[in-house]
């Protein structure tokens, strides 16, 4: 078996590829797949997994000995990005954790506007449209399954829309923890 060899890969009945083994690994290792994707391997779909396996049992005992560096965290260098035009504010991206551990996507969401929060809590807040719009599902969900069992109980919305004043006030991130500008 040879590193040279390149292989399919498939996830849910999507196929890519084909990869070498060395790409393989670093797709492991920076968790753009795991170890339930199939490979096409002899003719048949197996799972990386196995596949992994395979390679170790061909590779012979001392390869099955041989233990990997201890992973160490680096801190991100401070990045400072130039205002895009005169007048906006500099934007500062500090990283504390490596890019494996964040959330996928998560330096790439859009902020959310905290006015328009504020003007949804204010007039839609007994539905919790404010908290959807930043966001925060389980939330908005609760308040409006809130305002409905009120309202049907006789006692109004008023309960749920006091929640949504408050939030209108005290909430300054939305759910994936990005400031609301």
């Amino acid at each position: 078996m040879s590193d040279s060899q390149e292989y399919t890969l498939r996830w849910r009945g999507r196929s890519s590829g084909p990869y070498p083994v060395a790409e393989i690994n670093r797709m492991l290792d920076d968790h753009e797949i795991g170890m339930g994707h199939e490979i096409l391997y002899q003719d048949q779909w197996i799972t990386i997994e196995e596949f992994l396996s395979n390679l170790r049992k061909a590779a012979g005992p001392a390869a099955a000995f041989s233990r990997p560096p201890i992973p160490t965290m680096t801190l991100a260098p401070l990045a400072v990005a130039p205002p895009a035009e005169k007048g906006s504010p500099v934007r500062i991206k500090v990283s504390l954790t490596p890019a494996v551990l964040r959330p996928a996507g998560a330096t790439d969401v859009k902020p959310r506007y905290r006015l328009l929060f504020g003007f949804l809590a204010v007039l839609f807040g007994y539905t919790g449209a404010h908290n959807f719009y930043a966001r925060q599902w389980l939330t908005g969900l609760l308040q409006l399954l809130l305002s409905v069992a009120t309202y049907l109980m006789g006692f109004g919305i008023v309960a749920a829309w006091l929640w949504a004043m408050v939030e209108a006030v005290a909430v300054r991130r939305d759910g994936h923890g990005v400031d609301m500008i």
